[in-house]
């Protein structure tokens, strides 16, 4: 499936122009964690300046998930909801091989620019909750994952998550942030509020578990730190 399979779905979105990197406004007992209205280089960063990028996995090798951003790229295509609306998401298409015991396909949104190519991190431990909104198809669920790297946690994998199903069109969900707990499968623990306090990304992931072939569309908007 391609992107223009979500642009038919929705009806009159057109692809966004790209406009110079700006900060979004945030307004108190709110955090604008990224509303893909900034570019650099000509890719959607966070408003923290922080990389945008599509990001796979999968349990074998040579039945990679695949995916279709923005052309030649690992980055997502940027959209318009309409013809009229300055608006812009974050859209990719993805597709999921089987026989795969796991595998997943998301956006990795990362919280601030890096520096001398460290992540840098951003404490969102003071908020309730993380608003997001998405359009989905292919899968019935989605999963959300909050990732400190290169901040002392130990960990490749295994984050604080939040898993939820998903239903159809655009909507808006919410995440509260006391929810969210490490896969069983972790082997090294870590505490939830310390990811949040040295955040470097959060990751949306279309996934599966004892996969079927799945194709679908995802598109991104709006995720909002709040209490």
């Amino acid at each position: 499936m391609r992107t223009s399979t979500f642009l038919l779905a929705l009806g009159c979105l057109a692809l966004a122009a790209l406009a110079p990197a700006g900060g979004a406004a945030q307004e108190a007992g709110k955090l604008v964690y990224a509303d893909f209205e900034s570019v650099r280089d000509g890719r959607a960063v966070s408003s923290g300046g922080g990389a945008v990028q599509i990001i796979a996995y999968q349990e074998r090798p040579t039945l990679e998930s695949r995916y279709k951003g923005a052309a030649g790229t690992n980055a997502p295509e940027l959209v318009r909801l309409s013809k009229d609306d300055p608006n812009r998401a974050a859209a990719f298409d993805y597709e999921l091989q089987a026989p795969n015991q796991y595998a997943g396909v998301g956006l990795e949104v990362g919280a601030k620019a890096g520096e001398d190519g460290k992540p840098a991190a951003l404490d969102v431990s003071g908020y309730k909750d993380l608003m997001l909104q998405l359009y989905v198809t292919g899968v019935e669920t989605v999963r959300v994952e909050f990732v400190s790297r290169g901040q002392g946690m130990n960990l490749s994998s295994g984050y604080p998550q939040s898993t939820f199903k998903v239903r159809p069109g655009l909507n808006t969900y919410k995440v509260s942030l006391k929810s969210i707990s490490q896969p069983p499968w972790a082997e090294v623990k870590v505490s939830p509020k310390e990811v949040l306090k040295k955040l470097t990304a959060v990751n949306i992931f279309a996934f599966c578990d004892q996969c079927k072939p799945t194709k679908g569309t995802i598109v991104v908007d709006n995720l909002v730190f709040q209490n």
